[in-house]
């Protein structure tokens, strides 16, 4: 389960604390050590789409449209709008602490050293929700502001070149965006008022309406387990998103124990008895998981599954990537109720993959970097972002509730 923090009156002292606590987690539950990312976020997009492991609150995807949009309202010019938005989100941010909120508020740790804000973790969301019109980075946005101002003037001559290929981006907003508090973030906070929240599930239905966020907030579902596959709504949804999700869990459960092996070896080379054994213990547990579902695993469809990974267009995912996947698939299937018999081949694949990945970095082949190692590294479970979504969804459920 993902964990949030929030920064109010701490010492430098407990600040420094907790950010290594954060970098411990971030240490043993993010890293792709394998090299595996392509494939977790190509499923991930699949799944639910428009979000990223930044992101915190739904809130956020009406906050940053109605900063733009204040924006334009007020003629910022596009050589001063970026650093105004900056000041804006971070006024956004000491407003929401003021009103007491602290889960999921973007730069309540950091403050004004805020490094990642709101309008560049939400910009692609807003363009597959279908909420942003203006098709660009955030910073093409900000270097053609001037020439959307001029456009909107109307007296533009043949001149105007730069103008007039700004026609073809349109407006920049969706018509239908529901109207900004006077002053953000307005009474209800981080909250979604029904309206906002309705506004949020109609712009999913037409742009997302397949996937599997939408279909979860449309059903009115609670979301309350670590895992998506593991809550009961699964059993309401239509054969296609069953099959997607299964897809996602296989992949899941199957590539953990690559990220055990490696950690087991890691364990070895380092000569720790305690790791060793804490590794065998979590190879001995995910066996047994793999043996539960053996009769699934057995007739999984990976053709099927690549055909599903391959279907998202923005990732890429190697040929390298792909081979080192189904090898250990291949090896796993091979004999599922006792995987550990294939011990060398095993070995040898992880030892290959990670030198494939890192080169001169491979832990398990350069001391240096293995004495780095903090014990564990990338074992948790893929969940492609479903700690992360899961606040979203109970953001949007709610606000559909008042």
């Amino acid at each position: 389960m993902a964990s949030t923090f929030s920064w109010v009156d701490f010492s430098d002292e407990d600040r420094e604390k907790m950010v290594q606590i954060i970098r411990q987690l971030r240490q043993q539950d993010t890293i792709d050590e394998l090299g595996i990312g392509s494939v977790r976020d190509s499923i991930a997009n699949i799944l639910f789409p428009g979000t990223t492991t930044i992101q915190t609150r739904a809130k956020y995807m009406l906050f940053v449209p109605w900063i733009l949009k204040k924006m334009e309202k007020n003629k910022v010019p596009s050589e001063n709008i970026s650093q105004r938005v900056k000041r804006e989100e971070i006024k956004l941010c000491d407003s929401l602490l003021g009103m007491g909120f602290k889960d999921g508020v973007i730069g309540a740790i950091a403050g004004e050293g805020l490094q990642k804000f709101p309008s560049s973790i939400y910009w692609a969301g807003l363009q597959t929700w279908g909420i942003r019109k203006f098709r660009g980075s955030l910073n093409d946005y900000y270097q053609r502001l001037n020439s959307y101002y001029h456009l909107k003037k109307g007296n533009i001559t043949r001149d105007d070149q730069e103008v007039l290929l700004y026609r073809n981006f349109g407006e920049n907003w969706d018509d239908g965006i529901p109207e900004s508090p006077q002053e953000l973030p307005g009474k209800d906070g981080l909250d979604l008022t029904k309206n906002e929240a309705q506004y949020l599930l109609e712009k999913l239905l037409i742009n997302c309406r397949e996937s599997l966020l939408t279909n979860i907030i449309y059903l009115r579902k609670t979301a309350r387990k670590d895992f998506v596959w593991e809550n009961t709504f699964i059993d309401k949804l239509n054969n296609d998103l069953q099959i997607k999700v299964m897809h996602a869990q296989n992949f899941s459960e199957i590539m953990q124990g690559a990220a055990l092996v490696y950690n087991y070896l890691l364990a070895e080379k380092k000569e720790s008895e305690e790791l060793i054994n804490k590794y065998k213990e979590k190879l001995a547990e995910w066996q047994i998981a793999m043996s539960s579902r053996a009769e699934i695993f057995l007739k999984w469809n990976l053709e099927h599954f690549w055909n599903l990974v391959y279907s998202e267009r923005t990732i890429n995912v190697s040929s390298r990537t792909k081979r080192f996947i189904d090898q250990w698939i291949g090896i796993v299937l091979k004999n599922i109720d006792d995987i550990f018999t294939n011990k060398e081949e095993i070995n040898h694949l992880i030892y290959e993959r990670e030198k494939e990945v890192k080169g001169q970095r491979a832990r398990l082949r350069n001391p240096d970097y293995l004495a780095k190692w903090s014990g564990a590294s990338g074992t948790q479970q893929l969940d492609y972002r479903w700690h992360v979504v899961r606040k979203i969804v109970s953001d949007i459920i709610l606000g559909l509730n008042k």
